[in-house]
């Protein structure tokens, strides 16, 4: 498990790097939005949600699951962790095949500077969600 992660991190130190240094000239306002959406949404899902949790049950969830839960408020929580799920996923096996993929083929390196728009923005969506109260947390993570 160390290994993936060590090579995670090394992967995306290279991404940043070569994104820098083959950023195209002109940025398109519509690819950069379309870089950076995926984290936005994961985002405001997940605030969305937190809000969401501790009006409907007037307090931060005590206990793991969906017990005693509305269900308006048992759909927010699996809409939410279904996108984190799959937005997880796909950062962590789509994106480096993505990635080495617009590296070995000439023609697809100016998407490379997106797809590290995509990365970094996802790494500062994660952190974001950090910020969130303690017990929220660890509902989340359960």
């Amino acid at each position: 498990m160390l290994l993936v992660a060590m090579l995670a991190g090394i992967l995306a130190l290279v991404a940043i790097v070569v994104a820098f240094l083959m950023r195209p000239a002109r940025h398109s306002g519509v690819t950069v939005l379309a870089a950076i959406s995926p984290a936005v949404v994961m985002l405001a899902l997940f605030y969305s949600l937190a809000v969401h949790m501790h009006q409907s049950i007037g307090a931060w969830p005590s206990s793991i699951g969906e017990r005693d839960f509305p269900v308006p408020l048992i759909t927010h929580a699996y809409i939410a962790t279904s996108y984190f799920s799959l937005l997880s996923l796909f950062s962590i096996f789509g994106w480096p095949v993505i990635f080495l993929l617009c590296l070995l083929v000439r023609r697809w390196r100016s998407c490379i500077y997106y797809l590290v728009l995509y990365a970094v923005s996802s790494l500062v969506s994660l952190g974001t969600m950090l910020l969130a109260p303690s017990q929220f947390l660890n509902w989340w993570w359960d």
